[in-house]
């Protein structure tokens, strides 16, 4: 009898230490996603969303094949490969934002507005082209239901990477995440092209009056100019630089997917 409540409670302990797991794991990635990054987002909203979706995605999960109720160094050691899942994917949903705060900057640099203020998505300094471009395609991402992907990234993540099953090659994990990094300076220049020729030839056009008319002031005429020009340009890009969203986020659907390809072995 002694025996099996003695069981009964070790897979009750067991239980909860799964739930423990795939919680820090889920935590870990809500609390890295550019959407909740930010403090702007409270702490304790965070950690209810985390909450409600580990105990959606538990009942899920497979079955794990080895006992950690009576190893603490083992459970520690899970909880660390719970959080580098947690990391990577986390890490590489963020690369989703960092080409439109790069190529906002360099529209900003172009028109001639770099006043620096607080974006509330990166806790950094950045001018105000970045962060209206951010909000304005996060609003939209939102609005189309782009997060459902995430969420279900988090409930296959433990169909491709059951607890206790990851596979520790940092190796192809590292050239994912290059591969990303690269990709992000190439979108963020298609992201910025069209505003960045457009101040180009306004700047050439302006070179060649300062010649042909030298008592003009091109300095002076230069800033209203490339400032109406740049956003009259960028109004009008704007279905071009969605499309340009929506292509970089079916590349890094097919990154994480790749990452836990990588992490299954």
């Amino acid at each position: 009898m002694l025996s099996l409540a003695s069981s009964l409670t070790d897979l009750a302990v067991e239980k909860i230490e799964l739930f423990i797991l795939a919680l820090i794991r889920i935590a870990t990635i809500v609390f890295l996603l550019p959407m909740f990054s930010q403090n702007s987002v409270p702490t304790t909203v965070k950690a209810a969303i985390s909450l409600l979706l580990t105990i959606l995605v538990y009942p899920q999960m497979p079955l794990v094949g080895f006992a950690i109720a009576n190893s603490p160094v083992f459970f520690f050691m899970i909880v660390l490969e719970q959080v580098f899942i947690g990391i990577m994917i986390g890490f590489a949903a963020s690369f989703l934002w960092y080409f439109i705060v790069m190529g906002g900057e360099w529209i900003a640099r172009d028109i001639g507005l770099m006043q620096g203020t607080m974006n509330p998505f990166t806790e950094f300094q950045s001018d105000i082209f970045s962060i209206i471009l951010t909000i304005l395609l996060i609003v939209l991402f939102l609005a189309s239901g782009g997060h459902y992907f995430f969420i279900r990234v988090l409930f296959e993540s433990f169909q491709y990477i059951p607890i206790g099953n990851f596979v520790w090659d940092t190796r192809n994990f590292a050239s994912i995440l290059i591969l990303l990094s690269c990709s992000s300076f190439v979108v963020a220049f298609q992201f910025a092209a069209p505003v960045m020729g457009a101040i180009f030839l306004c700047t050439v056009s302006l070179g060649l009056m300062n010649r042909v008319m030298p008592q003009l002031q091109v300095w002076i005429l230069g800033i209203p100019v490339k400032v109406f020009i740049g956003v009259v340009v960028l109004i009008y890009s704007m279905p071009l630089m969605v499309q340009v969203f929506n292509a970089n986020f079916e590349q890094l659907q097919r990154a994480l997917f790749a990452i836990l390809r990588v992490g299954r072995g």
